[in-house]
């Protein structure tokens, strides 16, 4: 029997470009970290330990699967599922050799590095205490700087070696960058929907000449599909009892829509042609609650996002699955540290699939074949890439940035970005997809955001906001909120008696808080936090953190906590900004969205797999707490003394952590209207009270958007 498990004594394992952690069983190459699925580590072990030999299939047999008989097909579909995941930006060359007719072997030169006798793990030490006193201080500021060298020394060990410099060979070829002028075109609006109700989603199909749109019509309970001729006007609408209906995609020459019904936490996937009498055909069941991307190939293969990716449901993968069998075949990898792969498109004359990876701040355009190889990022943004359209001609792609308002075309011929197209417009969309370069579908913007009041004691639940608003502050007995008329922003307080006063502000941040004793704020946008003076708005003091930040949250001694991202596939890090000092502590809480501060010097984070995790700030212990349920945002959570309050979108969950870390939750407010959403708390324990963002749903309209013939 061969060699198949590394020693203890190995830290990690280099070949090419990558780094393998036999112990956490990940493999990153400097840009993008996965973790390997235990089959496919343990072939890889096995091939590296005995890099000297070529190992057969029964090798295979008798000391990986350790079985007396496995099929052909599970070893070739293991290896090629290895290779996929040993393909990157920065390792393109060949890592497992295929030799005829006899097996395989490691490609590579492997580096071994192992742990320093008496260094094979890292120790916690204190970070901050909540009230310190001068001799405390010292102290602390000594173990924060401690903290930071262990830290970093830890970084320089792992990133020794620039992985982009092992060789040449792995070099990705480059894409042109340039930067385009943004060119300003007036477009008019025309109305296509007659139909009164929401319009939420819409999948056009791959000639453009017709589109699939989710429908919840007036005083209905559930959402229907419609089915609309963008030539002809003609409409079907498909609907199911006690159920919600959404479009999925499409078969490649346009003839059949797919959609997924949703009914009591059920979900499945069915397809109907566009004759009227067509009847729907069921595919195979889907995960609920996630928005499925699929195209059917025809002879019963049907590629698609698929949700649950190593057991985390808001992960996806590219699959290809086979309707006959059953079986599935995965085409992308997506690292662990993004929401996953989402399909966009499907170019059929060139066998190629466009998907996006949804990092937490930025978009990633990819390209790949219909077996993952090849795979090339074309493009990165800060914004959403929600959907793709293909023009033949100029062999190019085209999305449209709901955010920004510019239609980008990108030709895949020239690997460069082409042209930039600001679209000014009548109306805001909150789903776009282009038909070409000169029209566009959209659905108007149907949410309204508003500001509430809940109070916990007596149950009184009120609206405070009359215009759009947002980012809601709990002060005292106060609600303090911003809000925008469309020309200016006001910054807003409600009292306790109701009354309300407003004053105009020049505050544009993607974030805004105020400290609890109200004398400052903090503003927050893609790269800095501004620390302001309450009263003026001024700006005292600047954080500017590298990476992206995720997350801000005022502390108690109004500490800010933040938690940021260096790279778009790379690990998140939480930092407290000690306000005594000035000086940024790292923590060592690894994958955090969101943290706060409860009392006894215990932080309490949320990570990316929506479990609890405690950290002592006295001893440096780390405590993992439990799974929260699933939120419809990330971030809605608030903290104040020992209590925690958590939002899943449609109900506030109350954990008093005086009683313990595991205690069960207490609902304490749910919302009435199924189709409202709760965006943000914010809990203020001396009114008691919680204040409440609100996404409500209004109707809106399906139109067509072109290119005024001026232009």
């Amino acid at each position: 029997m061969k060699p198949s498990t590394f020693s203890e004594s190995i830290a990690e394992i280099k070949f090419g470009a990558w780094r393998l952690n036999p112990r956490r069983q990940t493999i990153n190459d400097g840009v993008i970290e996965r973790e390997l699925e235990p089959l496919l580590f343990k072939i890889l072990s096995y091939l590296i330990l005995n890099k000297e030999s070529i190992i057969t299939r029964q090798d295979l047999i008798d000391d990986v699967w350790c079985q007396h008989y496995v099929d052909d097909n599970a070893i070739n579909r293991a290896i090629s599922e290895l290779r996929k995941v040993l393909k990157s930006d920065m390792q393109r060359g060949l890592v497992v050799k295929t030799h005829y007719r006899k097996g395989y072997s490691f490609f590579l030169e492997p580096e071994i590095i192992y742990y320093e006798e008496g260094n094979s793990s890292f120790s916690q030490v204190n970070a901050l205490k909540e009230t310190p006193n001068k001799k405390q201080k010292i102290s602390i500021e000594l173990l924060a700087i401690f903290t930071l060298v262990v830290f970093i020394g830890f970084y320089i060990v792992l990133n020794v070696l620039d992985p982009g410099k092992v060789g040449q060979k792995n070099t990705p070829p480059k894409v042109e960058t340039k930067n385009l002028n943004v060119v300003n075109k007036k477009f008019k609006e025309e109305v296509l929907s007659w139909r009164q109700g929401v319009y939420s989603r819409m999948v056009l199909s791959p000639d453009s000449s017709t589109v699939a749109l989710t429908l919840l019509e007036k005083e209905q309970l559930y959402s229907s599909l419609l089915i609309k001729n963008l030539h002809t006007g003609q409409e079907r609408i498909i609907s199911e009892v006690n159920a919600n209906i959404f479009p999925a995609g499409w078969s490649i020459d346009s003839e059949r829509a797919i959609y997924s019904l949703e009914s009591e936490g059920k979900c499945e996937l069915w397809e109907v042609g566009l004759t009227s009498n067509a009847d729907s055909k069921f595919l195979f069941d889907c995960e609920p609650s996630n928005l499925m991307n699929v195209v059917s190939l025809g002879n019963n293969s049907y590629i698609y996002s698929k949700y649950g990716y190593r057991n985390r449901s808001e992960l996806s993968v590219l699959v290809n699955r086979n309707l006959s069998t059953g079986e599935e075949f995965q085409i992308s990898s997506p690292n662990l540290n993004s929401y996953g792969d989402k399909l966009l498109y499907f170019i059929k004359n060139q066998k190629k699939i466009i998907f996006e990876r949804h990092q937490f701040n930025s978009s990633q355009l990819y390209m790949t074949d219909l077996e993952g190889g090849a795979q090339i990022k074309l493009y990165e943004t800060k914004n959403r890439i929600w959907s793709i359209n293909y023009n033949n001609e100029t062999d190019s792609l085209l999305w449209f940035d709901n955010i920004e308002e510019i239609l980008y075309q990108y030709s895949l011929k020239n690997n460069r970005l082409e042209s930039k197209t600001k679209v000014d417009s009548e109306s805001v969309y909150s789903s776009t997809y282009p038909i070409d370069n000169k029209n566009i579908l959209g659905l108007t913007y149907p949410f309204s955001h508003n500001i509430y009041r809940f109070d916990l004691t007596s149950e009184n639940f009120e609206r405070v906001s009359k215009l759009e608003s947002g980012f809601a502050n709990t002060v005292g007995e106060n609600v303090v909120f911003l809000s925008s008329d469309g020309e200016s922003v006001k910054l807003n307080t409600v009292f306790k008696d109701g009354k309300l006063t407003s004053k105009k502000v020049n505050l544009r941040y993607k974030d805004f808080k105020i400290s609890s004793d109200s004398q400052e704020a903090f503003g927050v946008d893609e790269k800095k936090i501004e620390i302001l003076k309450y009263e003026e708005l001024s700006v005292k003091d600047v954080i500017t953190p590298k990476g992206d930040l995720i997350s801000v949250n005022y502390l108690l001694d109004k500490n800010i906590g933040y938690i940021v991202q260096d790279e778009p596939s790379a690990n998140s890090s939480s930092y407290i900004f000690n306000r005594s000092n000035s000086n940024s502590i790292l923590l060592p809480v690894k994958n955090a969205v969101w943290f706060g501060q409860l009392q006894n010097n215990k932080l309490v984070f949320l990570n990316s797999l929506d479990m609890l995790i405690f950290f002592d700030l006295s001893t440096g212990e780390q405590t993992k707490g439990f799974k929260v349920k699933k939120s419809a945002y990330k971030h809605s959570l608030s903290t104040n003394q020992n209590k925690l309050y958590h939002s899943t979108g449609k109900a506030v969950y109350e954990y008093d952590f005086s009683k313990g870390v595991n205690i069960a939750p207490n609902k304490v407010f749910e919302i009435s209207k199924a189709e409202d959403v709760i965006r943000e708390v914010n809990f203020s324990s001396s009114g008691n009270i919680l204040s409440l963002e609100i996404v409500e749903l209004v109707n809106n309209e399906v139109v067509r958007f072109s290119l005024e013939e001026s232009d």
